[in-house]
């Protein structure tokens, strides 16, 4: 009797490593770019210029363009040091400033999409996978990846994802519904 062949997850060029995705940004953190640039101007006039009329609005302003640039490089640090890292024998889940989930592909038996409710607010995509005694082994939020990037990693782990990202799930029902999630 032959042995089963199991297809390698990589491919030639390794493994398949998936970062957030850039277009997930929040409106806002992505028009603050402009004023971002001109808080730096500002800033700089104010620390380089010596005219009297170079005032404490150009204080105040070249402080905002310090600290929004302090921001724009911790959010190029989140999202460069944040990855979904899919190998031949497991999965890695890497955040930045957290720890790493790292699972065994035999270990994800079942994988649902749904979105997890906070009070009234709208819903958050999430994405839960299982093993096959029932317990949540991966749970992240789906709204900072990409979803053909997701289902990528779900292909790649031979799991075919079920459910929805309309299937709503209150925050307060997730543990009773999908024990160990989040």
């Amino acid at each position: 009797m032959a042995a089963e062949y199991d297809p390698p997850v990589s491919d030639a060029r390794g493994p398949l490593v998936i970062r957030p995705s850039w277009a997930s940004l929040s409106r806002w953190q992505m028009h603050v770019a402009p004023f971002l640039a001109i808080a730096v101007v500002f800033g700089t006039l104010k620390i380089y210029a010596r005219h009297p009329y170079v005032g404490s609005i150009m204080l105040v302003a070249g402080m905002l363009g310090i600290m929004a640039a302090c921001y724009a490089v911790y959010i190029a640090a989140y999202m460069q040091g944040t990855s979904i890292t899919v190998t031949s024998d497991e999965i890695r889940v890497t955040h930045w400033f957290r720890s790493t989930a790292i699972v065994s592909l035999r270990e994800v038996a079942r994988v649902v999409r749904c979105s997890v409710r906070y009070n009234d607010e709208m819903g958050k995509p999430a994405v839960l996978a299982f093993s096959s005694t029932g317990r949540c082994v991966i749970s992240l939020y789906a709204s900072r990846w990409d979803q053909a990037d997701l289902d990528r990693v779900w292909h790649h782990a031979g799991v075919d994802p079920g459910g929805s990202w309309d299937d709503v799930v209150k925050y307060q029902d997730l543990n009773t519904k999908f024990p160990g999630a989040f």
